[in-house]
């Protein structure tokens, strides 16, 4: 499990800081996955709240609508709704108090797609 940002992008990091049990359920067979915890309060009205682990199916491509790892300019990771319009890729938070971001398709890449989601109390 590692670290991303749900508000300011972070730079990205490819390192496992832990691990998590993730319930089976949450993963297709034969896909590989990785877990997240969230930082920030961009996607607060999607449900994922700061402290949250995101399960994060491994993959580079989403469908407009899907929520994302985007590396941007290979070099911030953020989780955000992804659309596509007119060859420009929108990261849209789930949060007002953030803006859209629009980006040339060749700035995103696609890390992998929200799959699942494991809160703590």
């Amino acid at each position: 499990m590692g670290r991303i940002a749900a508000g300011t992008p972070i730079e990205a990091i490819s390192e496992v800081a832990s691990h998590v049990a993730v319930p089976q359920q949450m993963m297709r067979a034969g896909r590989s996955h990785y877990a997240l915890e969230v930082r920030g309060d961009s996607m607060i009205e999607a449900g994922i709240n700061d402290g949250d682990i995101v399960v994060i199916e491994e993959g580079s491509s989403a469908d407009n609508g899907d929520i994302v790892v985007a590396l941007v300019e290979g070099q911030e990771a953020t989780l955000k709704r992804l659309r596509r319009k007119s060859g420009m890729i929108a990261l849209e938070a789930a949060n007002p108090a953030y803006e859209t971001r629009m980006f040339r398709d060749d700035q995103v890449s696609v890390q992998g797609k929200l799959v699942g989601l494991i809160r703590t109390y």
